[in-house]
């Protein structure tokens, strides 16, 4: 019977009965799915979190969408808890293979990579917008309106020297609706605000402390310049110690176990090291829980910005432009002329990648103390 089950309704899985257990075609709790939307983004933690705002633009542009978002294994909790996202679907070829026999309404194909572009180009979709793939092989954009957004990849100029918009603003360009300061999406559970606590209970917080967290990794297996040198977080560490009461805390993931071990060890009683082996939301949530968070461009300072976290964010390679804060602390930008550039190696740079190491320890310090004595108090008590 053709009419037996509506495949279309937000509570119907195929595989189990819904939460009523009704006879499909009788339901009074029918919901259907409305405009049906999927996002490819699916690499780099960073830019996952930098266009979450997104769905605010979904939202905008349709009434009650169903958004499906296609992202990497490491990105999926990040995602499973967007109160936006309706269904979150893990990169794999055979994940592919299957969103290829669906219809969606509109494919937002926001990565600059063959195998999505590629993908996204095969679905059946009444719009694509954003990368496709020309019959050469080369990236393209997915049609005129993706133009704008498809010239920041390929022209230095577009994006290093004329572009003065946030990526969030750039998304909402793309998908044709006004952009009125939308923020990140990035939601923690209790149990990861609880772990938090205990992570800072751990790192000698007292009550009514507040905290000033160094994430200390930039990027280095993939994009090196943009990291701010272990001795100026040693030195800022100091400066901080004299100057404020604040408990700083050395966050960072895997890649920087090593260097928080050592500049612990060289701290002594100055920095609390936090552990490098949190899940990926317990990570923000500990971001959430400090007062302060400074960070190269890297997702800890995407993070903290989706947390509502105050921010001192470090630049020199890459565009500030792309990064809002949302008027929550400060943007601090290398003074040298050939910046921004993307180049990802010191070997690459005929400057040996100073543009980072030449952001003194002095200046981001200020930029802490100034933040600490505009906020009101401790965000964690």
């Amino acid at each position: 019977m053709p009419d037996r089950y509506r495949y279309d309704c937000r509570l119907f899985s195929g595989y189990r009965p819904c939460p009523y257990d009704c006879e499909c075609a009788r339901c009074e709790h029918y919901a259907p799915m409305g405009p049906r939307v999927l996002i490819v983004r699916v690499h780099q933690l960073g830019n996952i979190v930098k266009s979450t705002p997104i769905v605010h633009a979904i939202r905008k542009r349709y009434p009650d969408p169903w958004i499906a978002w296609m992202a990497g294994p490491a990105a999926i909790p990040l995602l499973e808890t967007n109160p936006f996202v309706d269904e979150v679907i893990e990169w794999s070829w055979e994940a592919a293979e299957a969103v290829k026999q669906r219809r969606f309404d509109l494919v937002l194909s926001l990565e600059a990579n063959v195998a999505e572009a590629a993908l996204a180009q095969q679905i059946e979709a009444d719009e694509l917008l954003g990368y496709g793939l020309d019959e050469t092989g080369a990236l393209c954009p997915a049609g005129p309106a993706s133009e704008d957004y498809f010239a920041l990849s390929v022209s230095d100029r577009a994006r290093f020297e004329e572009n003065t918009r946030s990526m969030a603003e750039l998304l909402f360009d793309l998908v044709g609706v006004d952009y009125e300061g939308e923020e990140y999406v990035l939601e923690t559970t209790g149990a990861d605000r609880a772990h938090a606590r205990e992570v800072l209970e751990a790192a000698g917080v007292r009550p009514g402390q507040r905290t000033v967290a160094l994430a200390t990794g930039g990027n280095t297996a993939r994009f090196e310049t943009k990291d701010w040198p272990a001795e100026r977080f040693l030195e800022l560490a100091r400066i901080l110690h004299e100057r404020t009461d604040a408990r700083l805390l050395l966050v960072g993931g895997p890649a920087e176990r090593d260097l928080n071990t050592r500049l612990a060890e060289e701290l002594g009683e100055i920095a609390a090291n936090t552990g490098c082996e949190h899940e990926i939301r317990e990570f923000c949530a500990l971001l959430g829980a400090c007062d302060v968070v400074v960070s190269a461009d890297a997702f800890p300072l995407h993070a903290a910005v989706g947390m509502r976290t105050p921010v001192v964010g470090l630049f020199g390679p890459t565009p500030p432009a792309e990064v809002p804060v949302f008027g929550r602390g400060r943007k601090i930008v290398t003074r040298m002329t050939c910046g921004p550039c993307y180049i990802r190696t010191r070997e690459a740079c005929e400057h040996d990648g100073a543009c980072m190491p030449g952001i003194s320890a002095e200046e981001v310090a200020e930029a802490v103390v100034e933040i600490l004595r505009q906020s009101d108090g401790p965000r964690v008590s």
